[in-house]
């Protein structure tokens, strides 16, 4: 994926999630077109409904139009927060696997990374949403496409070497989506993982979850981000994410690594979706 974007390549923005401000998108877009980058913001991109960047249907309409659009490079997310799972069922994956581009996005925008790659075979990238830009310190790693990362900062807590399909982003909506599409394209997967802003205790039952549905008996390797602000409820309870990960997958004869620099908090390296990589104690390759 080396040369993600190229001077004058075209960005199509579009809120998959929650709603977003302008100012945010005003900013990343000078940003990007002082960077060479022409950039389309999509009408829909401003749109709210509640809480949620429009209604299903205009999200669906937008994503579909910048697709078809051929003048579109790469496609990025406005913003996270809620809803992207929403509408996953009703896109047309046709349509998408016959105009092929990659998508940016983090949080709530697993949902489409993940589904996008699976059921039309495009990689896309696990990396900042268009409104975050002007803050993102690891823009220019983002668009050399160089997405090997290192894990010099990272604990090692089941060393061994591993190779597979990379697929992860935000535990709490991953953990909703070998039941979306069923569990199989895991095998021999490395999956990656982050999460922020909950209780210690449901990231315990989420992980069990992975388990009881057979998800992390099916991976090669497994790679730990950021879990920041985790709350501990008003009893404390006591078990440490460490505990939770080493209860979990026991047994399992696979590398495991906590607090790889992605997630939301002070570092999110970009990390393809859908492409083949290896794993080591040194780090994650792709390719």
């Amino acid at each position: 994926m080396n040369n993600l974007l190229k001077p004058n390549s075209k960005i199509g923005v579009f809120s998959p999630s929650s709603y977003v401000e302008s100012d945010k998108i005003d900013a990343a877009k000078a940003l990007m077109e002082r960077r060479g980058f022409e950039v389309f913001i999509h009408p829909q991109t401003l749109a709210r409904h509640n809480q949620s960047a429009g209604t299903n249907a205009e999200k669906i309409e937008s994503l579909h139009a910048l697709y078809r659009d051929e003048s579109i490079d790469i496609i990025w997310a406005a913003g996270g927060g809620n809803r992207a799972l929403h509408f996953v069922d009703e896109l047309d994956y046709d349509l998408i696997r016959k105009h092929p581009k990659p998508m940016v996005g983090f949080s709530d925008v697993t949902a489409l990374l993940n589904i996008i790659s699976v059921k039309a075979g495009i990689a896309n990238i696990h990396g900042p949403v268009f409104k975050d830009l002007p803050k993102y310190e690891a823009l220019d790693t983002l668009l050399s496409g160089e997405f090997s990362m290192s894990f010099d900062q990272a604990h090692i807590i089941r060393d061994g070497n591993a190779s597979g399909r990379l697929y992860g982003g935000n535990l709490s909506v991953f953990h909703y989506l070998p039941e979306t599409l069923g569990a199989d394209f895991l095998n021999g997967a490395i999956l990656f993982l982050e999460d922020c802003n909950d209780e210690i205790s449901r990231i315990d039952r989420m992980i069990l979850h992975l388990k009881r549905t057979g998800v992390l008996q099916r991976l090669n390797g497994l790679v730990l981000g950021q879990f920041t602000d985790l709350g501990d409820g008003t009893r404390p309870y006591g078990f440490k994410l460490e505990d939770i990960i080493q209860e979990h997958l026991d047994g399992l004869n696979i590398p495991i690594v906590m607090e790889a620099p992605f997630g939301h908090g002070a570092h999110l390296y970009p990390i393809p979706v859908g492409v083949m990589a290896n794993m080591d104690r040194k780090g994650l390759r792709i390719g």
